[in-house]
């Protein structure tokens, strides 16, 4: 689903979900006190840490057999639907095929399932309408039916992704009616779509575990900004208007305020992808059992301290270079045995600040074909064993770290307005593991090492662009108004 290349312009999504914000209560007033009294959270005492496997390579529950599933280092798995990747829709997937994936289910004898999940994603077409009850009831049932093939196949729950990869159903004002409905009133409507998401999800599979990507983790970077004024909830709340998840947290609200006190939520901070030494696992940990409970209302907050889960990720393409990239870490390091190092060090030190689970996220790989780079499976499992069995982390990366982020840091990035493409992603060719574009390809970005030469040529169909080319020579500090129009 997912985590599409373009999330790693860490510094330019930094920039952008610095958008994000904050709350209201029923009536769309706001309330609460300025900053939440919550102590800082200890590490988590409980040695039941799993890793989930998710990526690009998804599979449907067919696809996988015991013997594959038993020989490799996950304790779970997150399976797509047979059915489709969409569950936002204004027709009813068919039954027969959540039917299907709960006869491949019953055909997998392996423990494993029981840490495994089914997939839900946001996605929606252009046309979807919140306040559409036709739309709402086929959505209703999709996620009966998800619900449905999780609880009878023995899975541990549903993960909802909540990044969109269509139409953004999170962002107040791309909806259908957002010149008609104020920002509150959209607000109001998806609280109560929010409730009847967890309502319909325990109907068929009560107590389940909703495990997500981000839960309210995706908003950190505002925290911080917020913390600095009188009245950080008001603060907060001012900006979801612009978000572009800005109604994801209504929905959390929603969600959280019909859930019964037997479900568990998982926050998968996604964030972590980024994360270089232990202790900004630990900083996170403290920050999003805490910080979090500015966006939501007061008397929801306890409900969040006992219900939501902390976890992390490990993000492997930008740990092993598999993109080739200047712009992930893995780039600057020397050699793969740093690498394989550094991806034990970010499982044990994800795990050992995680609540229960880390996911373990890849895109240019596939573990279920057998195209996997040599020493991962090993790398994966020596960082959840030496944890699990209370040893201290052998072969540490720390040196190597050290000095691949003098690099890392000097790093250049040069972007700007992408204008007239429609929404359709040109190619940069030779520079293309360095570039990209995002937010329906209006954005453009390249990353190279600082002092770098080199000349980006997007490329498009049917289409020229001014100018054809930019070149840059010995670039040695980013430039962000750098602008391609297509003709």
């Amino acid at each position: 689903m997912h985590r599409f290349i373009t999330i790693a312009f860490v510094g330019l999504m930094a920039c952008a979900v610095a958008n994000q914000t904050t709350k209201t209560t029923q009536n769309g007033s706001i309330s609460g006190p300025t900053k939440p009294e919550v102590s800082a959270p200890s590490t988590p005492k409980t040695i039941s840490r799993k890793l989930i496997e998710f990526g690009w390579d998804k599979p449907v529950p067919a696809a996988i057999t015991t013997t594959k599933l038993e020989a490799s280092p996950f304790d779970g798995v997150i399976f797509r639907s047979s059915a489709g990747d969409w569950t936002f829709l204004p027709k009813a997937l068919p039954v027969k095929e959540f039917d299907a994936d709960i006869a491949a289910f019953k055909a997998i004898k392996s423990k494993k399932l029981e840490n495994s999940f089914y997939e839900i994603q946001s996605n929606a077409n252009q046309d979807w309408d919140w306040f559409n009850d036709a739309m709402w009831k086929s959505t209703e049932a999709n996620l009966a039916q998800t619900a449905r093939v999780a609880k009878q196949s023995g899975l541990r729950g549903v993960m909802f992704d909540a990044e969109t990869y269509a139409f953004n159903i999170w962002h107040y004002k791309a909806q259908a009616r957002a010149k008609m409905l104020s920002f509150t009133e959209y607000e109001a409507k998806i609280r109560e779509r929010g409730a009847q998401t967890m309502r319909v999800l325990e109907r068929e599979y009560p107590g389940l575990t909703f495990f997500t990507f981000w839960w309210l983790s995706n908003f950190e970077p505002d925290y911080a900004a917020a913390n600095k004024t009188t009245n950080p909830y008001a603060t907060l709340h001012t900006q979801l208007e612009e978000d572009g998840s800005g109604l994801w947290v209504a929905f959390v609200e929603g969600m959280l305020e019909a859930a019964s006190d037997r479900v568990k939520f998982v926050d998968g901070n996604e964030g972590s992808y980024y994360y270089l030494r232990g202790p900004e696992f630990d900083a996170a940990r403290t920050r999003n059992k805490s910080e979090p409970l500015q966006l939501i209302r007061a008397d929801l907050r306890g409900k969040y301290g006992k219900q939501v889960q902390f976890g992390n990720a490990v993000y492997l393409d930008g740990i092993m270079n598999l993109h080739q990239s200047a712009r992930f870490f893995g780039y600057y390091l020397n050699n793969d045995t740093d690498r394989q190092n550094m991806i034990a060090h970010n499982t044990f030190h994800g795990l050992r600040s995680s609540d229960e689970f880390v996911w373990v996220y890849g895109e240019k790989l596939n573990w279920w074909t057998g195209q996997a780079p040599v020493g991962l499976d090993a790398a994966l499992r020596r960082g959840q064993r030496e944890l699990l069995e209370g040893k201290a982390l052998s072969d540490d990366p720390t040196t190597a770290v050290q000095v691949a982020e003098i690099a890392y840091k000097a790093r250049v990035d040069v972007g700007g307005d992408m204008i007239g493409t429609s929404g359709k992603i040109p190619d940069f060719g030779a520079m293309q593991p360095h570039c990209g574009t995002w937010y329906n390809a209006s954005r453009w970005s390249c990353t190279q090492p600082n002092g770098s030469s080199f000349t980006v040529t997007p490329k498009l169909d049917g289409v020229t662009f001014d100018p054809p080319a930019k070149t840059f020579s010995k670039l040695s500090k980013s430039k962000w108004a750098e602008t391609f129009t297509a003709k």
